[in-house]
């Protein structure tokens, strides 16, 4: 109490506190984030649903060390070749880059793989989920995008003859395929068409679609909340900070190890440039494509031999 007027003494407000009601009364960040934070959330949750955090920090992850890549790299057929060589052999940190972005599309595809195969068993993509499911699918798809499109980037040899089969393998889809071929450039041959084509999906298209999509999943998994599970019908939930906030962290911070460590240890081998002449290469696709190749191999086997 003041001994002049009777009335209880504010304490006084620093400068940090004064900015924060200023910034969150004309924006209302402070409060968004609050509300993000101790969103409630199923009593069940835990380790089982941090490969949603893991998979939005791979994507930003890519996008980084794309954008620094980008810096050093001529998107045109040769030349990106000997601006790989150079961001990889001569520039420095460049290998480093270059581990973590080509170590990053796999283990980005992996745990989105990872993340539905949680959601699907769980049972989150039932009612009223299904559009958080389909969204969520929709990524998935646009993952295995990136590693289409990217695939053809270092333009060596595995590169371009990858790129071969992948560009079969999508022009014997049902219906659509010829469409396909001739949207990516396949037809005929692979060279400075299907390049531009894959390079501006890669890097002008996808991402853009890719961050709208997921500011629409992740907006639809806080409107209709956390999937739970029967027995949380008899337990409270829990907020989101800071119990499973932490276990979110500690799963993103394991990741970046694992990531780390093979960028830094594990050598991506860069063939010599592409040669279209090279008929007595054997292509190899990357391993999320793989079972893709084989059935595409085995289903021309059967075609074969049935017009035999």
């Amino acid at each position: 109490m003041s001994a002049s007027g009777g009335r209880a003494v504010r304490p006084a407000r620093t400068l940090l506190e004064r900015v924060s009601d200023w910034a969150d009364h004309r924006t209302g960040i402070e409060t968004a984030i609050r509300n993000f934070l101790y969103e409630e959330i199923p009593a069940s949750s835990g380790w089982h649903q941090v490969f949603g955090s893991v998979a939005v920090f791979l994507f930003m992850l890519q996008a980084f060390t794309g954008i620094l890549l980008a810096f050093n790299y001529a998107p045109t057929p040769g030349d990106a070749y000997n601006s790989l060589r150079y961001i990889i052999t001569e520039l420095t940190g460049g290998q480093l880059i270059h581990g973590l972005h080509h170590w990053g599309a796999s283990m980005m595809i992996a745990v989105v793989v990872l993340h539905m195969a949680q959601v699907f068993l769980w049972g989150a993509y039932k009612r009223p989920r299904e559009a958080t499911w389909m969204a969520g699918v929709a990524l998935l798809l646009l993952t295995l995008a990136y590693g289409l499109t990217g695939y053809l980037l270092p333009w060596d040899n595995r590169a371009y003859w990858g790129t071969v089969v992948t560009t079969q393998i999508a022009s014997q889809a049902p219906l659509i395929g010829p469409y396909l071929s001739r949207l990516l450039g396949g037809e005929g041959s692979i060279g400075v068409v299907t390049f531009a084509r894959f390079y501006g999906m890669h890097v002008l298209l996808l991402p853009p679609v890719t961050s709208l999509l997921i500011v629409l999943h992740v907006y639809l998994v806080r409107k209709h909340g956390v999937a739970p599970s029967p027995e949380d019908a008899a337990r409270p939930p829990k907020k989101f900070y800071p119990e499973q906030v932490f276990k979110d962290t500690v799963a993103v911070f394991v990741a970046f190890v694992i990531l780390f460590g093979m960028a830094a240890l594990v050598h991506i081998p860069l063939e010599r440039i592409a040669d279209p002449t090279d008929t007595t290469y054997i292509p190899r696709p990357e391993w999320y494509f793989l079972s893709c190749s084989r059935r595409s191999s085995c289903s021309k086997v059967r075609w074969k031999s049935s017009a035999a």
